[in-house]
């Protein structure tokens, strides 16, 4: 890392910035948060300005108050910005974060219960990006040593990858683009899937709620009332 040095008023504001293509010491959170602020046009200035405050450890609120600053340290270090992601290569195997040793468990072409359960949750929360959930998803493709994967255990997981080094998490997560991509994709759609059968189910329940109620019509009511609470069980 090398020290950047900043004027902001009468105030020096000292920070550290990752040495160029060091990827090792770039943190996923900021790098994410980074490409997000820059995803949305235009460019969301705010957001971009904590998630470099949060990159090269400096508060915020000085970029905030005078955006120059901002610039000195996109100048400072522009390949964090629209340059070139490390090489994909492979997944690395096993690696030790924050005192804990991780290992890679695949590419989720068989996935547990646990696994399933983390991997709706963070799809849900972030409508499928893959660079804003990334924590979560790396969290699912890496396992703590010794460790069954819960969904609890998924979600510690996610929470200490939010500064794995790009580094570890950039080859991880381009692996399972490129290789689990259509299982990504098929989980994403029978979720949407459900989420229209559902409405559908919604809309033939207040049709048979309010159906006639003359005495031919009441057992053919009572069995789809029947068959529609077992398809919500099977949801």
């Amino acid at each position: 890392m090398r020290t950047i040095t900043l004027k902001a008023g009468p105030e020096t504001l000292t920070g550290q910035l990752p040495d160029a293509l060091n990827w090792d010491e770039v943190r996923l959170d900021a790098y994410a948060a980074i490409v997000a602020a820059q995803e949305v046009p235009p460019t969301n200035i705010t957001a971009l300005c904590q998630a470099v405050a949060l990159l090269a450890g400096l508060p915020a609120q000085p970029l905030l108050d005078d955006t120059s600053l901002l610039a000195v340290i996109v100048d400072a270090a522009p390949w964090l910005f629209g340059g070139s992601l490390p090489p994909a290569g492979e997944p690395v195997p096993v690696f030790t974060h924050l005192g804990i040793q991780y290992a890679h468990v695949g590419n989720l072409h068989k996935i547990s219960a646990g696994q399933l359960e983390a991997l709706y949750d963070f799809l849900q929360a972030n409508q499928g990006g893959p660079i804003s959930c990334a924590p979560n998803l790396l969290a699912v493709l890496y396992c703590p040593a010794g460790q069954t994967q819960t969904a609890e255990v998924v979600r510690d997981t996610a929470a200490a990858f939010a500064s794995l080094p790009l580094a570890i998490a950039w080859p991880a997560l381009q692996d399972f683009i490129g290789s689990s991509g259509s299982a990504a994709a098929n989980i994403l759609s029978a979720s949407a899937l459900q989420s229209k059968v559902g409405a559908l189910l919604s809309t033939l329940e207040a049709a048979t709620s309010g159906a006639s109620s003359t005495f031919w019509r009441r057992p053919l009511n009572w069995l789809v009332r029947i068959w529609l609470r077992n398809v919500r069980k099977m949801l």
